[in-house]
């Protein structure tokens, strides 16, 4: 009874994305995905994280954007978090600066056109905070990203093309930087759209990174944040 209450707002979230994209209800037998971190549902891949505790999850691949050292990518117990009881935090960014960015990745399934959901929350970091996911990642150097910033209060998305990254669209916000939030991105073509919090904030055109690609999550520099719920669904 616990999971099925501790879940129930990632799929009232799943049921209104489904919605949208014109799939109709979404049905989940919560027993035999009882303690799953990758659960299945129709075209959508959902990642709750809560299997097991201590170290990354089981498979997925890490990695730093512009040279650094890989930071430390730990599944913790987390009761605030929207799908208790863990939580994937990135716990030490181990020094990383500037224009290093960490990245921790699920490297078996790729997408192109694909509609995303994360729950983060901002834990530390002075000279960054907060992140989001990234997407169409074909190594650490090649992805686009979405990033909440509380620092800076605001939410931008970026491409990153050998490890240079261009800005493509931002907006302000002024949130609880210390409460979890949630991104959405789509991406068809090349047409993003980016929701923070369920707002519809940010939009862009972009052909840098055409091929399909890895789904992860990102933060910049000294940004240590916690993720839950990953929700990836193809939109094609």
């Amino acid at each position: 009874m616990l999971y099925r209450q501790s879940v129930a707002p990632l799929f009232a979230t799943l049921s209104l994305i489904f919605g949208s994209l014109g799939c109709g209800s979404v049905q989940l037998d919560y027993e035999s995905d009882r303690v799953s971190t990758f659960a299945e549902v129709s075209n959508a891949k959902i990642y709750l994280f809560d299997d097991h505790v201590s170290g990354p999850p089981a498979n997925w691949s890490k990695g730093t954007t512009n040279g650094g050292t890989d930071a430390a990518w730990e599944v913790l117990a987390d009761d605030s978090a929207p799908s208790a009881p863990n939580a994937l935090a990135l716990i030490d960014t181990r020094g990383n600066t500037g224009r290093n960015y960490n990245l921790c990745w699920e490297p078996t399934r790729s997408f192109a056109d694909v509609d995303i959901t994360v729950n983060l929350r901002a834990d530390g970091g002075s000279e960054d905070q907060g992140g989001g996911p990234a997407w169409r990642l074909t190594d650490a150097e090649n992805y686009y990203a979405a990033r909440w910033n509380p620092l800076e209060d605001n939410f931008r998305v970026y491409s990153i093309v050998d490890g240079t990254r261009k800005q493509l669209d931002s907006a302000n916000v002024n949130t609880d930087p210390r409460a979890w939030h949630t991104i959405r991105v789509r991406q068809v073509g090349t047409m993003i759209t980016c929701w923070f919090d369920g707002e519809e904030l940010l939009h862009a055109d972009d052909a840098k990174l055409s091929s399909p690609g890895a789904v992860g999550l990102w933060t910049k520099a000294d940004a240590t944040t916690r993720f839950d719920d990953l929700l990836i669904t193809s939109a094609n």
